[in-house]
């Protein structure tokens, strides 16, 4: 059967994407430098760090509520849209944006950008997701005390696992260090993670993590990046020892760049997110 040139082009093409496909699904993340832009915030219910959401005067009435609501609602919107972040681990989220119950947070804040969402028990202060487009499996809790605990899923990357956690470890004397403890036991099982959370750690614990062969974005290589904003800005400063609490942690075969902890005018009197670029070497 004789093939003209257009047929040979496309029957060479076909087969080469065919051939790269195969490539790719069987590809480890040791042969692909895959980036990922991660960020973990807490959100402080929407209402700088009170449960509930957002709370406006009802003196106000109803209508003019729900426009400053849904105002002050894509304000966030767009502030997580155009950071054009791959996971997105949060804290103290609310099922509600806002206190009168109008918006669900998920479908007007995170569901414009992500398909994949995955949440734990919604708490009074404790509430922990993952918002991604990346599809998780294995989608599991792991309790600390109370209230507070970690979601945990598993992101396959080639012939690699790894295990994405967003985590609360309680600040109550009582249960922090124990808390602390399981967190760094947990971490050890997993060959491949990242890990977002709000630590309420002091520094010289965080420190830990790297004494343990892990990469921190928050007082890693690039230095400390305050988080707890309010209470930095009360004492007229720009920055304080332990003021350092929320954090993204990585498994040691993992490097992390591009770290920041930027004002959003969202939550900075109560929490700053942490970003940083995350690239898997091994």
């Amino acid at each position: 059967m004789e093939i003209n040139g257009t047929v040979m082009r496309k029957l060479i093409f076909g087969f080469a994407f065919v051939m790269c496909g195969f490539a790719l699904r069987g590809q480890s993340a040791k042969g692909v430098l895959l980036k990922l832009r991660v960020a973990t915030y807490n959100v402080g219910h929407f209402n700088q760090g009170d449960a509930g959401g957002l709370e406006l005067d009802e003196g106000i009435g109803k209508k003019v509520r729900e426009k400053w609501t849904r105002l002050n609602m894509l304000e966030w919107r767009d502030w997580i849209g155009k950071q054009g972040i791959d996971i997105l681990g949060v804290q103290e989220w609310n099922k509600y944006f806002d206190r009168d119950s109008t918006f669900y947070a998920e479908t007007e804040v995170l569901k414009p950008f992500y398909n994949h969402l995955y949440f734990g028990e919604e708490h009074t202060w404790i509430y922990n997701g993952i918002a991604t487009n990346y599809q998780l499996t294995n989608i599991r809790k792991k309790y600390w005390f109370g209230d507070y605990y970690a979601i945990l899923g598993d992101l396959r990357i080639g012939d690699k696992i790894v295990t994405i956690i967003s985590t609360h470890i309680p600040w109550q004397k009582e249960w922090h260090t124990q808390a602390f403890e399981m967190l760094m036991e947990e971490l050890k099982q997993h060959e491949y993670f990242i890990c977002m959370g709000d630590m309420n750690a002091l520094d010289e614990e965080q420190l830990r993590f790297m004494e343990a062969g892990f990469n921190m974005a928050n007082g890693g290589h690039l230095g400390w990046f305050t988080t707890s904003g309010g209470a930095v800005r009360l004492q007229r400063m720009t920055d304080g020892i332990d003021r350092h609490i929320d954090n993204v942690i990585t498994s040691g075969n993992m490097k992390i760049m591009n770290v920041s902890a930027p004002h959003t005018g969202l939550n900075d009197y109560d929490h700053l997110p942490v970003i940083a670029d995350i690239v898997i070497t091994e």
